[in-house]
């Protein structure tokens, strides 16, 4: 009788393996396949400085230990904030917080939409994984026409491949996204986009080049594709209403100061502040806030925004706490109190 019962176990064990093993191949991102550099290394990409983001068995420590997770209250009710306006002429730039990393930039009549995240779950099955805590700040069908859309990575947070499809049949916005992600996103319907690698530099018209920078972070959609594409940042440099920083997903690096001397300064940063806790695991990949305030001062801006918080429970650290310890670290800095804003979901505002 017990071998029978030890057979069935093993049975199940195997057959639940395979079945993990098989979703975790079916979602996975295709690879890149490229020349190396010194980032990359012919099959997977590296950060500068050799920093790594921690492995599956410092995250299995990280979910089984005695884990200090605060609760987040839900706010699911909440309405969506008024439709931004259709365009934004001359040096006017408006920026409307929508939701984690997802940001509307309005100037010289361009609509630039940055990791656009509609979903419910940040998670491939939306009956499981990160829920939202609430709605997104503005509803879809009240985003104006997209001219550009930039997408930083394609971790599920951040590549909402639902939404961009809809932009893409909508819109059809000129795409960039780093190395990698490209083959993905026409594999899902999109046209017209364009990869970068870190440095490098585009014209998207006359008037607005678009710049890949390097950011400190990893990929990956599945099980096999682990650091397989790029992860960036982005500056849009518009010779009307100046450049706009787009730091993407990172944890702090020198490379910072390095492009704040080579770009600078920025009129517009949108700046990560949330999924920081706990330290030892999130710091190679996410910023604290301490460290956006650093950021802020490397890249030379003159107006920050947060973003990366308060939608998603991703980390240990608590609903209010990035912004509670954003506003701590601004403290040390009372001439910066009025240049790093952090602005709630919905709500547009113009930028001096």
């Amino acid at each position: 009788m017990l071998p029978k019962i030890l057979l069935g176990l093993l049975l199940f064990v195997v057959v639940a393996f395979a079945i993990i093993l098989t979703i975790g191949y079916l979602i996975s991102a295709p690879r890149y396949q490229g020349p190396v550099s010194d980032h990359f290394d012919g099959k997977q990409f590296y950060n500068y400085n050799g920093v790594k983001a921690k492995g599956l068995g410092e995250a299995l420590q990280w979910m089984l230990s005695g884990r200090d997770k605060k609760p987040w209250p839900p706010f699911r009710n909440l309405p969506p904030g008024p439709p931004p306006p259709a365009r934004v002429a001359g040096s006017q730039l408006r920026v409307t917080f929508v939701n984690h990393s997802t940001v509307l930039l309005q100037f010289d009549s361009l609509n630039v939409l940055t990791d656009p995240v509609w979903y419910n779950r940040t998670s491939p099955y939306q009956w499981i994984g990160p829920e939202r805590n609430r709605p997104p700040g503005i509803r879809f069908d009240d985003v104006p026409k997209i001219d550009i859309l930039l997408i930083s990575h394609n971790h599920w947070d951040h590549l909402d491949i639902k939404t961009v499809r809809q932009l893409c049949q909508r819109d059809q916005p000129k795409i960039y996204c780093p190395l990698g992600v490209k083959v993905f996103l026409e594999a899902q319907g999109c046209r017209n986009v364009t990869e970068m690698d870190w440095h490098g530099s585009l014209a998207y018209n006359t008037g607005t080049t678009i710049h890949c920078v390097p950011a400190q972070h990893f990929s990956g959609r599945g099980m096999f594709d682990r650091d397989a594409t790029l992860w960036c940042g982005f500056i849009v440099d518009n010779k009307t209403a100046g450049k706009l920083y787009f730091v993407g997903d990172t944890g702090y690096g020198s490379f910072f100061r390095k492009t704040g001397e080579h770009y600078g300064p920025m009129r517009l940063s949108l700046i990560p502040i949330g999924a920081f806790q706990p330290t030892w695991f999130m710091s190679p990949i996410h910023c604290s806030p301490a460290e956006a305030v650093q950021i802020h001062k490397d890249i030379q801006s003159q107006q920050s925004v947060a973003i990366h918080y308060g939608t998603f429970p991703l980390a240990d650290d608590s609903l209010p706490e990035p912004v509670e310890e954003l506003q701590q670290a601004l403290r040390n800095h009372p001439q910066l109190t009025e240049k790093f804003w952090t602005i709630p979901e919905g709500e547009g505002r113009f930028v001096p």
